[in-house]
């Protein structure tokens, strides 16, 4: 079906959806937000950054260094087409079941 795309897991899907609501995310926040571990992240970012979808960079703050994510307007493009297919797919399925619940009325109801 159009618009799919799949690189969008579940998990790869959340991260995409958090940082689509803002400019930046912190590695830290994303993984509280997502429930994942740093390994399960780091994956998931291999596969998104691979994809175009997420950039990663460095900053330091103070003496530490700051993971920090951002959605790229790639990413935004093809996590707006993987959500429209994905209400397409839902849309439809109401319809078949509306048709198929009314189908099964009109036999079982009683002449």
């Amino acid at each position: 079906m159009s618009g799919f795309d799949p690189v969008f897991n579940p998990t790869r899907l959340a991260i995409c959806a958090y940082l689509s609501g803002c400019q930046q995310g912190d590695f830290s926040a994303v993984q509280e937000y997502c429930g994942l571990s740093q390994s399960t992240l780091s994956k998931a970012l291999t596969q998104l950054t691979a994809a175009g979808y997420v950039e990663v960079t460095k900053a330091s703050v103070g003496r530490y260094s700051k993971t920090v994510l951002a959605l790229t307007e790639a990413g935004r493009e093809a996590l707006a087409s993987h959500l429209d297919a994905l209400q397409r797919i839902a849309i439809q399925a109401r319809r078949t079941a509306r048709a198929s619940t009314e189908a099964t009325l009109r036999t079982v109801a009683p002449s």
